[in-house]
């Protein structure tokens, strides 16, 4: 298997395991349990933010163009409440 194909697999599982992560810390009332969860989303961000270094380094992944100054207000305003629309 490529190391292209590896990084790929990897980094799609990273982010479906810190979705689910997501989903059961909000369920969570367990503050023992939450805690742990939390730890382990982090940890596991790291890790993604890590590999996707790794992918953007080698070609493996374009990230997105910048966000222009004017869409940031723009998104900024919808979810204050003040839409620009």
């Amino acid at each position: 298997m490529q190391e292209k194909t590896m990084v790929s697999d990897a980094l799609s599982g990273i982010n479906a395991s810190l979705e689910s992560m997501g989903y059961m810390i909000s369920q969570t009332a367990n503050q023992q349990l939450r805690q742990t969860l939390i730890q382990m989303r982090n940890s596991g961000e790291t890790s993604q933010y890590e590999l996707y270094e790794l992918a953007k380094n080698h070609g493996y992944y374009e990230p997105a163009a910048e966000a222009k100054e004017e869409d940031i207000r723009q998104v900024r305003a919808i979810f204050s409440g003040k839409s620009l629309l």
